[in-house]
């Protein structure tokens, strides 16, 4: 009796530890770096930001797989299969209609070529596909804002569909005001993404509040109004994880370096329920994200 008693109690610590652990694991912040074109294919480069991040919690990159203009796949089988090895989790990033959709309809060939970037990443072995510029233009598309978003929900059902078949996850970017704004002319809306998708990103840059000085002041609290903005509306059912300022673009008026800059950010991501974050430097370098890393890693 006493036996059965003792292996009683131990089954239950086990499990207990367990079910710790997994929780651990589920709210493990992905802390990641966009890769644009021009670096994706450099392996060198690609080792020295994984060696320098990773054991500052870099767990993730966002990686463009096609050249400005083109639509044709290009991300290199050497990097993948280095950054698989490495155990990151990596991101296809597509871009869908550079500058935004300008006139209807689209050309078939332009939503098939987007759909083949899809099923070649999947393919090749990346974990999930960011479609970034799925909207149409900034003040120039003369349609009504029912048809854009009638359009818009076509696209991700379609690429939603070809992504299950695929076996990858698919991800949306959007602009910033997207979620404060509940129409927006754009043509991107909270509520039509969330259905179809894994994940919102959406560019919560502190710089692009221009006139809004407050905001462009407060690179902390102007995230995480517009982390918590995007986790009300999506009310659980998807990811959300911002991407972040790692460029020195208007942050004069916040009186801080951009690595304190970028640690406001990545400290105001954290303590909400986000996945995480995604720190962007059109040039990739991320040596003010590392030193900010560092400086968390010390404080903690």
């Amino acid at each position: 009796m006493k036996l059965t008693k003792k292996i009683l109690i131990l089954l239950l610590t086990l499990s207990c530890i367990s079910h710790g652990t997994g929780q651990q694991q589920q709210t493990k912040k992905m802390r990641a770096l966009y890769i644009p074109n021009f670096k994706a294919a450099n392996l060198s480069y690609i080792k020295q930001i994984v060696e320098k991040g990773a054991p500052l919690g870099i767990n993730m990159l966002v990686i463009d797989i096609h050249k400005y203009g083109s639509r044709k796949f290009n991300a290199k089988k050497e990097v993948i299969d280095y950054l698989k090895n490495e155990g990151l989790y990596i991101v296809a990033r597509v871009v869908c209609f550079q500058d935004g959709i300008t006139k209807m309809p689209v050309a078939d060939e332009d939503i098939e070529a987007l759909r083949q970037l899809i099923a070649s990443s999947a393919a090749s072995g990346f974990d999930e596909v960011q479609l970034d510029y799925i909207r149409f233009s900034d003040g120039a598309a003369p349609y009504p804002l029912k048809k854009k978003y009638l359009f818009i929900e076509s696209l991700l059902s379609d690429f939603k569909k070809i992504a299950q078949d695929n076996k990858i996850k698919l991800s949306a970017d959007l602009f910033g005001r997207i979620v404060y704004n509940q129409n927006d002319y754009i043509g991107q809306k909270v509520e039509i993404f969330t259905p179809h998708v894994d994940a919102i990103y959406p560019m919560l840059y502190p710089s692009h509040y221009t006139g809004d000085r407050l905001r462009m002041s407060s690179p902390g609290e102007t995230v995480k109004e517009g982390t918590l903005k995007g986790l009300k509306r999506t009310e659980g059912k998807i990811a959300v994880q911002p991407y972040i300022q790692a460029f020195p673009y208007n942050i004069q008026y916040a009186k801080v370096p951009l690595a304190e800059y970028v640690l406001l950010q990545i400290q105001a991501v954290e303590e909400t329920e986000a996945r995480g974050w995604v720190a962007w430097n059109p040039n990739g370098d991320y040596s003010s994200v590392f030193s900010a890393l560092e400086k968390a890693t010390k404080k903690d």
